[in-house]
């Protein structure tokens, strides 16, 4: 039994090591591209949570244009921008612009304002998105050399790194998930 615990031990390390703590550098880098911008505009910056989970500003609805380009999702009452790993400067500025937007306008109403849209109109169509395109767009402008190094130097790194060890920690908990199962059968 102690051989079994050794294993599911040594799954959960990996995990931690070749996967979490990946995102957790890269939630730092981006957070540190928003801080950067969020100082210089005097607003508070959102956290950053990082998933390896796809995610993409498409809600439920038979959206599959543009909106799958932005990698992630701005929880306006939590203030959070969830990101995919795979995240790209123009995912990073677009959700920052909307965090931007939500405190201009304020929270609720923006909430209340993006829900009516979602309601209303098709991703490219809203008011919200293009007004966070343009914002977006302005940011770019006003980046800072460091911000392009973050990227290219501390993120870019830690999404090959993912890539790279997911599929061996998948073959690991595909194992261990074997080991289980042939457990479980051999109990009846």
């Amino acid at each position: 039994m102690s051989w079994g615990r050794d294993f599911v031990n040594q799954v959960l390390m990996e995990i931690e090591n070749n996967i979490l703590k990946p995102l957790e550098d890269i939630e730092s880098s981006v957070e540190g591209i928003i801080e950067g911008i969020t100082e210089g505009l005097n607003v508070d910056k959102p956290r950053v949570i990082a998933t390896i989970n796809p995610i993409n500003e498409c809600d439920n609805s038979q959206d599959n244009g543009n909106c799958q380009a932005i990698v992630g999702k701005y929880f306006i009452n939590e203030s959070i921008i969830l990101i995919n790993y795979k995240v790209d400067m123009n995912t990073i500025l677009h959700l920052l612009a909307h965090h931007i937007n939500a405190i201009e306008i304020g929270r609720t109403k923006y909430a209340q304002i993006r829900r009516l849209e979602e309601l209303r109109l098709p991703w490219e169509l809203r008011p919200t998105e293009i007004t966070a395109m343009y914002r977006a767009a302005q940011l770019t402008r006003a980046l800072s050399p460091r911000a392009w190094r973050a990227m290219s130097e501390e993120i870019r790194p830690r999404i090959r790194d993912i890539e790279e060890r997911l599929s061996s920690d998948k073959v690991l908990v595909n194992n261990l998930d074997r080991q289980v199962r042939y457990i479980i059968e051999s109990r009846r």
